[in-house]
């Protein structure tokens, strides 16, 4: 297998190709089936007072509106968990951002069937939520993370109690976003789960791999990455990202022994 490598292609297809026990941590942002075509919020700026000027957008593409129905998309979760759970070592973890409404999913049914060890629900805060211009619900200011571990087993990196809270506070991607990807995830965010869970030199598989940030975060903390995107232009994105990330790095190292050697 190679290492530090985007596969495009199914992922269901690209993991029945990687060994056993095989990677450390899973790291991933599956398809939520939550968008509906064509859908968005119209900001009507008469009756709100908003600094935006642009809608939101509730459709993120075909990619999230495959399945016709929530069985079909249920048994297609199944199966890639599956291979998840196959290639991660013992001892390993898997984190997977996933619709509030459907973490039950892994909790009630997945993670006993496949004798994965459920941890947590990890909470990302949004510092800014979307606004609830409609006035029917509270603001949505948290996303999900299920966790498990493949067996009764410690984090790798416990650190100061201070920052063990399994929640993150940040502003959502309207502060930080790198790319045209819609559901890109915080690189700060994912860096710290793979830092707490990982060593140097550890494989993090990202089925889902999108935007790419979590090999952006993988690569920063020198661990390895292993990518699999369906999508060809995004796999070409998260490439030509994480190869800036590799290059700037580069620099700035040689800056620091120039520095270092007067």
């Amino acid at each position: 297998m190679k290492l530090n490598h985007i596969y495009q292609g199914d992922c269901l297809e690209v993991m029945k190709g990687f060994p056993d026990n095989y990677v450390d941590m899973i790291l991933t942002d599956p398809p939520y089936k939550i968008s509906i075509k064509g859908n968005k919020i119209v900001r009507t700026y008469k009756h709100y007072n908003c600094k935006r000027r642009s809608d939101i957008g509730l459709d993120f593409g075909d990619w999230d509106r495959y399945w016709k129905t929530d069985r079909e998309y249920f048994l297609w979760t199944e199966k890639w968990f599956k291979e998840c759970v196959r290639i991660l070592k013992d001892g390993g973890w898997i984190y997977i951002f996933f619709d509030k409404q459907k973490t039950g999913l892994f909790d009630l049914w997945l993670a006993q069937k496949y004798e994965i060890k459920s941890r947590c629900i990890y909470v990302w805060v949004k510092t800014n939520p979307v606004p609830s211009f409609r006035k029917v619900n509270w603001n949505s200011g948290t996303e999900h993370i299920w966790v498990g571990s493949k067996g009764d087993s410690k984090l790798k990196n416990f650190l100061y109690q201070k920052y063990m809270s399994n929640y993150w506070i940040s502003p959502n991607a309207s502060a930080w976003k790198k790319t045209n990807h819609p559901t890109e995830k915080q690189v700060k965010l994912l860096k710290h789960l793979i830092e707490v869970n990982t060593n140097e030199g550890d494989i993090v598989c990202d089925p889902f791999f999108g935007s790419g940030s979590t090999g952006v975060a993988a690569k920063e903390l020198k661990r390895n990455y292993i990518g699999i995107e369906l999508n060809k232009e995004y796999a070409k994105m998260a490439e030509e990202r994480i190869e800036e990330t590799v290059y700037q790095e580069n620099i700035f190292s040689k800056k620091i022994n120039q520095e270092k050697n007067g």
